[in-house]
């Protein structure tokens, strides 16, 4: 009994470092309407999506991109463009990344037009362990968002902070892993018998994954099988996995995955975002972008009209007709 817990406690910890990144371009003109352009280093990555009907583009020596943890060169484009309305694109066959709800709008102040871009990318939902049983939500705030550190704190300060607070996530993590894999492997494609022996050995199985955890850098994707050992002894047949559980790991396991977001405004107001699983853990993720573009037509009204004002008061005051 002892070296089959091994045996699938070592499948429970199969994770692979498969790092995918994407570039989004949103370039909304003046009547919120534009164009949206997606580089990938590989096209087939969204065939039957709504993405695989757009215009797609070979770029011939491809473009680099710094994603933080890595370069990475885009080779292909797929190009279209968007009515004001048309922005969100929400598939399931989509990463959850890449499927943001958006919204342009623009208001009219008289000498200038206000712009405003809205993302907000959905948190992840269903996590089988609660981040706050390892991070305190101080602990969340520096790890997750933006750090606001004292001005006397130097690298070593910072790596040593950070340094604890990832040991912690590694952990968090993992523990997740553990409990949807055991789910999904077991649970769902064993006997009364088998189930029950499971839930006896629950803890042994996940102290076992526990003790030997991966750097952060390989637990980023969940391997899609197990070894075929694991398979014989537990008796599972990979290609009955309910559908709903893979989908969970291809929403959920991908650390390494990013996607950088940029956006261009009337104006000539342009950002860019890094988007990352980290960030969607704590909830919802938002950015907004505001630009401002000058009325130079109000302006000279404006000023023909002050003119003419300026006129008429002037030959009352003297006199002249």
């Amino acid at each position: 009994m002892k070296n089959n817990l091994l045996a699938l406690a070592a499948a429970l910890l199969l994770f692979s470092s498969c790092a995918t990144n994407y570039v989004v371009n949103d370039s909304v003109n003046r009547r919120l309407d534009g164009t949206r352009t997606l580089l990938v280093a590989d096209s087939s990555a969204f065939d039957g999506t709504p993405y695989a009907l757009w215009q797609r583009t070979a770029l011939d020596r491809g473009q680099m991109f710094d994603f933080r943890t890595e370069r990475d060169t885009m080779r292909y484009a797929f190009s279209q463009a968007l009515p004001r309305d048309g922005w969100t694109i929400v598939h399931d066959s989509l990463p959850r990344m890449l499927r943001p709800q958006v919204t342009v709008a623009k208001h009219f102040r008289w000498f200038t037009t206000r712009y405003r871009y809205t993302a907000v990318f959905p948190a992840l939902d269903s996590l089988p362990v609660p981040v706050s049983q390892y991070l305190t939500d101080e602990e969340q705030q520096l790890l997750f968002q933006p750090l606001d550190l004292p001005a006397d704190w130097n690298g070593a300060d910072m790596y040593a902070l950070l340094d604890k607070l990832n040991t912690k996530y590694i952990k968090w993590w993992s523990h997740c892993l553990f409990e949807k894999e055991y789910e999904a492997y077991f649970a769902y494609f064993t006997d009364s018998t088998q189930r029950a022996l499971l839930t006896q050995y629950h803890d042994t199985l996940r102290d076992l994954v526990m003790a030997d955890l991966p750097e952060r850098s390989n637990i980023s994707v969940k391997a899609k099988r197990f070894p075929d050992l694991a398979f014989m002894e537990a008796g599972i047949d990979f290609d009955k996995l309910e559908p709903g559980v893979r989908a969970w790991f291809d929403d959920n396991c991908d650390l390494e995955t990013r996607v950088l977001w940029r956006v261009e405004l009337p104006g000539g107001r342009t950002a860019e975002y890094m988007i990352s699983t980290e960030r969607l853990i704590q909830g919802d993720y938002t950015i907004t972008l505001d630009s401002r573009v000058l009325n130079w037509w109000a302006v000279a009204l404006t000023l023909f009209i002050l003119l003419g004002l300026i006129i008429l008061f002037s030959r009352r005051r003297f006199g002249i007709r």
